[in-house]
């Protein structure tokens, strides 16, 4: 039986920078995907000449945060990334650049100057409350929306909780909109101040980037930096238990049995207890439950190739309907505009995204969803000549107030969690980067 000084289960994304960062400190690590391919939905592929991405990406918080902070410490290689551009909200016939600030709401006319003014009063009871160190985790966004408010405000105030969050505004926590960039704080400050800071001053996707080439090139990237004498990545092949045997750690797969001293699990978080061998010698009942009360985000993609180029310039578009059911929400991504290459030459390829609520047909979520692009831009349809679809999570957990989340560190000794469904902070890739930060950050304490 070969022995590793680290395991990661599953070649995802964080699994995949656990495995580099580990590797760089020394570590013999193997990687354990039971799928044919690495990356998860941090890949590209191609489609009729197209080269789709896993669903739209924007790389969140590239100045300062977590992948830039891994990046730096660990990257031989580094893609070339290019700036996300704007966000500009649709509804209806008005089309205006998302309200980053305060200052930028008070002129977001695309809502009336009624709402505008009951969601500021909103505003400042948020800001009030962080001031005297109020927690915001388990206050949503519901319940500090003004009851008068408009249809047009409503479905906005709902855009921003699936778009953000996967959620409705019910269950949407305040914090995550006021998550603070900075991934460690100024100790000489008060904690809320940098939160203050980016609620009234924001200048929004300033430090979001995109990947020329697609967000393959991050995959890419990772595995071209991995130490090859330290690193094993072995695909198609399933781990189905993990025995905890005092000073090791048994990883029994469908091929094969492993030891390693510790673990890295970047599979969901809500099968743990069932590959953890006599999980409930180690695990509270407490613990099961909320690892099995996790919600995963589910997402449906639609990948249109087109004759020409009908959006223009970097940046996305969001697209907030009145009529969410028969007109889902969208975010519109024209990933060629980045790099012409992903399409053949005079055409373009746009990725239009949306959340998939609960018990809502994914057949009925097609047929509204395409007929919603055509409806809202009729000049499409007639310049449509790939439609490629894809069914995916793009979050593993929903940060959510009533589901269930998961952590990094888990009550088994040496085996730790990574993924976004281990660390409350940001959104998507991220959010793997946080968790994968954090991960570092406690096994260097235990460490020491």
């Amino acid at each position: 039986m070969k022995k590793y000084d680290v395991v990661v289960v599953g070649a995802g994304f964080s699994g995949l920078l656990s495995a580099l960062a580990l590797s760089k400190e020394g570590n013999s690590v193997l990687v354990i995907e039971k799928d044919n391919f690495i990356g998860g939905v941090c890949r590209s592929y191609n489609v009729g000449g197209y080269t789709v991405d896993t669903g739209p990406h924007a790389i969140t918080r590239m100045e300062s945060g977590p992948l830039k902070q891994l990046m730096d410490e660990y990257f031989d290689i580094v893609p070339n990334f290019v700036p996300f551009g704007k966000y500009h909200v649709r509804m209806g016939n008005k089309v205006k650049p998302f309200p980053w600030s305060i200052k930028k709401w008070l002129t977001f006319d695309i809502l009336p100057v009624e709402d505008r003014m009951l969601l500021m009063r909103s505003v400042f009871d948020v800001l009030y409350m962080l001031s005297i160190g109020k927690n915001l985790s388990d206050i949503s966004i519901e319940d500090l929306t003004p009851q008068n408010l408009s249809q047009e405000s409503k479905h906005f105030l709902d855009y921003l909780s699936y778009f953000m969050l996967g959620t409705s505004p019910i269950n949407a926590p305040i914090s995550r909109f006021i998550d603070n960039k900075n991934h460690k704080i100024d100790s000489r400050s008060a904690p809320y101040v940098g939160r203050l800071y980016n609620l009234l001053m924001g200048n929004g996707a300033s430090d979001q980037l995109y990947p020329k080439g697609g967000i393959q090139k991050v995959i890419d990237s990772i595995v071209m930096s991995i130490p090859k004498n330290n690193v094993e990545i072995k695909t198609s092949e399933k781990v189905i238990e993990i025995e905890d045997n005092k000073t090791i750690k048994i990883i029994i797969t469908d091929q094969c049995e492993y030891e390693c001293n510790t673990v890295i699990y970047s599979g969901p978080s809500s099968k743990l207890p069932d590959i953890i061998k006599n999980h409930k010698d180690y695990m509270s009942e407490d613990y099961i439950q909320n690892l099995r009360n996790i919600k995963t985000v589910k997402s449906l993609c639609i990948w249109l190739g087109l004759k020409k180029k009908i959006f223009s310039g970097y940046g996305s578009e969001m697209w907030v309907s009145l009529d969410p059911d028969s007109n889902p929400y969208t975010w519109v991504v024209p990933t060629s505009n980045y790099d012409a290459n992903l399409a053949p030459i005079g055409k373009q390829l746009v990725g239009f995204a949306y959340i998939v609520p609960d018990g809502r047909s994914i057949v009925d979520m097609r047929i509204k969803a395409l007929d919603s692009i055509f409806n809202t831009l009729p000049e499409i349809e007639e310049n449509v000549e790939m439609i490629h679809y894809q069914e995916l999570v793009p979050e593993k957990a929903c940060w959510s107030l009533n589901s269930g989340f998961g952590s990094v560190q888990t009550p088994i000794k040496n085996l730790y969690c990574v993924g976004s469904d281990s660390e409350k902070r940001s959104m998507g890739l991220t959010r793997s980067a946080y968790s994968v930060l954090r991960c570092l950050e406690i096994m260097k304490s235990v460490e020491s």
